[in-house]
């Protein structure tokens, strides 16, 4: 801050922290009698310094969930799918003369996208608010944190506080210390995708047509609940940073025995549904095909 002209100045290094590893199990077996299926599973460990959420510095510098923001930390990467389960199903018979009719169905099943649990206000007076990484105490009533209302007899927003760490794994597994950024993920998805094909006669000899109905995320046609993708959200208002991040807690200082001072919101920030804007959550697609 040394000359007010210049907002943020900043200084874009090369690293060489972050990797992925990726290991895929799979059996399949091949179409014998009409019938085929196969079912993989696929487990990814990959981290990085910076998501590079934007095209510019100063909002990627900003896109991040940190304790220290100038630290250069390898985290859990904000698109690492961790575990993925993927099958497929495929059935074929000659109903009619010649003709094959077929049917399949493949199921995706992930866990959902990485996210971090953050102050909901700007602990660390960086005037960006929602970027700092929560700290958790050792455990209920170890006075590591004051909670602004309770009292020596009145121990109620703390027991709210823990309610939520032990409701949430990456919470309650960061006891004793700050949270690591994306040490959380959101729900897990399930999808299925359906496919409904029959050949048909053609116009001329030795000429034939397949029909095919394809239904992309087809359990959602059955239910509405079903095949959704709930999220939590991208922070990217202004003043606003840390990603994809969720809280419940604003900082309102330290006291003089140099401990944080927490208000704990009445409400924990939800995961958003991706599906909200009226749009469809299922597809049907009509092909046809004519050889000859």
């Amino acid at each position: 801050l040394s000359n007010r002209s210049y907002n943020n100045v900043l200084v874009a290094r090369a690293t060489d922290k972050g990797d992925a590893k990726v290991i895929t199990m799979s059996l399949s077996q091949p179409m014998q009698k009409g019938l085929g299926w196969s079912v993989s599973y696929t487990y990814t460990d990959a981290t990085e310094v910076s998501p590079l959420t934007s095209s510019v510095s100063n909002s990627n510098f900003n896109g991040r969930s940190v304790f220290n923001p100038n630290e250069e930390v390898a985290a859990t990467s904000s698109y690492a799918i961790k575990n993925r389960v993927n099958a497929l199903l495929n059935f074929q018979k000659k109903f009619f003369d010649n003709y094959n009719t077929r049917f399949g169905i493949f199921y995706e099943g992930r866990e959902g996208r990485p996210y971090s649990w953050t102050f909901n206000n700007d602990m660390n007076g960086d005037n960006l608010a929602g970027n700092d990484l929560m700290y958790i105490p050792t455990a209920f009533g170890s006075g590591e944190v004051v909670f602004v209302g309770d009292t020596a007899t009145n121990r109620a927003n703390e027991q709210r506080f823990w309610d939520v760490v032990n409701a949430n794994k990456g919470l309650h597994g960061s006891a004793g210390g700050v949270v690591k950024r994306n040490n959380s993920t959101s729900e897990w998805v399930n999808t299925f995708d359906v496919r409904i094909s029959q050949e048909i006669p053609g116009i001329f000899a030795r000429n034939k047509a397949t029909f095919t109905l394809d239904f992309m995320n087809f359990g959602n046609l059955l239910n509405k609940k079903w095949g959704r993708t709930e999220e939590v959200g991208f922070n990217n208002g202004s003043g606003v940073g840390g990603g994809n991040a969720r809280s419940f807690v604003d900082v309102a200082g330290i006291d003089a025995q140099g401990r944080y001072v927490y208000v704990v919101r009445n409400d924990v920030e939800r995961q958003d549904l991706k599906q909200s804007k009226g749009e469809s959550q299922w597809a049907i697609q009509a092909t046809l095909r004519y050889e000859f």
